[in-house]
């Protein structure tokens, strides 16, 4: 079994904020840019993310009894609290897109059953393997989301503020899995294989579940909203391409979370979101 030799980044504390976004109670059927093809690649992201978030705590506190090193299991607490609260408010808003006929609760019970299964085929290191490779695509898509105010500037402000909000904790807790995985396994092939699996699995997931949610509307042709998807995914601001050269460095031997070190980049908004959250708790 390793040692803890994360590289810790000074100034980052995973910190757990109770949020309360004050969604409304009815909000546009296309709520990004009344753009169907966006509106349902973020509504097939938001899908996945309540069963998701409950599997990476199920997958790193398996090992937390395990864990010797004091920072890493402050660390590993702060991680389940903010995935708790991910799901949570995922789960709210994923409740006004059922309201509109879609199937996000469906999409969230398929999501659950697949996860299940992996404990009757996968070892436990196996399943943090996922844990960790799918916490490696929301820590650069945080980033692009951060980095790039194109990425959410057409979205109503509530939704908005969801988005920036759960890629600030992203950003903050982006290594604690990995730092688990580091000390309990650490092996390569593992990390690497799984990395490739999942990837593909992950985005014909969403790519299929988006297809599913366009045909509940009758596939509508909007060519002039389907290019600006194009571009909003591939070409400008093109959040995949943008995400692929951070996505690669993942299977570098020597790969850390924070060897992409964006903490400038969430300085500013932590206090925002702070503010926001001291203001639920008065």
């Amino acid at each position: 079994m390793g040692s803890y030799q994360a590289q810790v980044a000074v100034g980052v504390e995973v910190k757990p904020r109770q949020m309360d976004f004050n969604f409304p109670d009815e909000i546009p059927r296309y709520w990004f840019d009344d753009n169907p093809y966006i509106t349902h690649f973020l509504n097939a992201l938001s899908s996945v993310f309540p069963e998701g978030e409950r599997f990476f705590i199920e997958t790193v506190r398996h090992y937390q009894n395990q864990i010797d090193d004091p920072q890493l299991l402050k660390d590993i607490r702060g991680f389940i609290g903010q995935e708790a609260h991910h799901g949570k408010q995922h789960e709210a808003f994923n409740q006004l897109i059922e309201k509109q006929g879609y199937p996000l609760g469906a999409f969230g019970r398929f999501v659950k059953k697949r996860l299940a299964a992996t404990r009757d085929f996968l070892s436990p290191a196996q399943r943090l393997g996922i844990t960790i490779a799918l916490e490696h695509f929301t820590a650069i898509l945080a980033h692009q989301a951060l980095a790039d105010p194109t990425f959410t500037a057409k979205a109503p402000q509530p939704f908005k503020n969801l988005i920036l909000w759960h890629a600030i904790e992203e950003t903050e807790h982006k290594a604690v899995a990995y730092d688990v995985f580091q000390t309990v396994c650490g092996d390569n092939a593992i990390r690497k294989g799984t990395m490739m699996r999942v990837s593909v699995f992950f985005w014909v997931h969403i790519f299929s579940l988006q297809a599913i949610l366009l045909w509940r509307d009758g596939m509508p042709i909007r060519p002039i909203k389907f290019f600006d998807a194009v571009n909003f995914l591939i070409g400008k601001p093109g959040l995949l391409r943008k995400v692929a050269r951070d996505y690669l460095d993942y299977y570098k031997s020597d790969f850390h979370p924070w060897q992409h070190d964006n903490r400038d980049l969430i300085a500013n908004w932590k206090t925002q979101f702070s503010d926001l959250a001291n203001q639920v708790k008065s």
